[in-house]
């Protein structure tokens, strides 16, 4: 084999070798960023809950000061306009 085929394989070579290593680098961060974005998903999920138990618990908290504001025989003009707020609030009138 002469002295420029030579090279020409040398060549041939490094750069399949290179492609492999690029290829092999890809499949590594495709399946990266897939795990990220399961665990992304995961975490929006309980992110997602949180707010909902948040949510109910606010709601609950609304409620009993409603039944108890509304169980008060008289009441003065701040806590009249704080049960009206709630009961829109909560009933949606």
């Amino acid at each position: 084999m002469g002295r420029e085929a030579a090279k020409k394989k040398g060549k041939k070579k490094s750069k399949e070798a290179s492609l492999e290593e690029v290829e092999k680098e890809w499949v590594e961060f495709k399946q990266f960023k897939e795990q990220e974005l399961e665990q992304l998903k995961e975490l929006t999920l309980v992110q997602q809950e949180k707010n909902k138990l948040m949510k109910e618990k606010t709601e609950a908290k609304k409620m009993k000061l409603y039944l108890q504001l509304s169980a008060e025989e008289h009441l003065d003009d701040q806590r009249k306009k704080l049960l009206e707020k709630l009961e829109r609030e909560l009933f949606g009138n």
